[in-house]
C-alpha cells in the first residue's frame, strides 16, 4: 500500500509527458518566430538607411556601403 501510494500515477505521468510536448511546441514557435522578427529588423534597418541616403543624395563607397 505503501509502495502504491508512492508511485507516481501513470495517468499524471502521461499528462506530464503531454504538457512537456507542447511546452516543446510552443517554445519552438516562439523561437522561430523570434528569429524572424530579428531578421525582419535587420531588413527594415537597411532598408531606412538606404532610403535617407538616397534621399540625401549619397553614393555607395567600395565595399557597397552608402557613404
Amino acid at each position: 500500500m505503501l509502495k502504491t501510494l508512492l508511485s507516481p500515477d501513470a495517468k499524471l505521468q502521461r499528462e506530464n509527458t503531454q504538457l512537456r510536448a507542447e511546452n516543446a511546441r510552443f517554445l519552438e514557435a516562439v523561437t522561430r518566430r523570434n528569429s524572424e522578427n530579428i531578421r525582419l529588423r535587420e531588413e527594415n534597418r537597411q532598408l531606412r538607411l538606404q532610403n535617407n541616403a538616397l534621399r540625401l543624395g549619397r553614393r555607395r563607397d567600395g565595399a557597397g556601403w552608402f557613404a
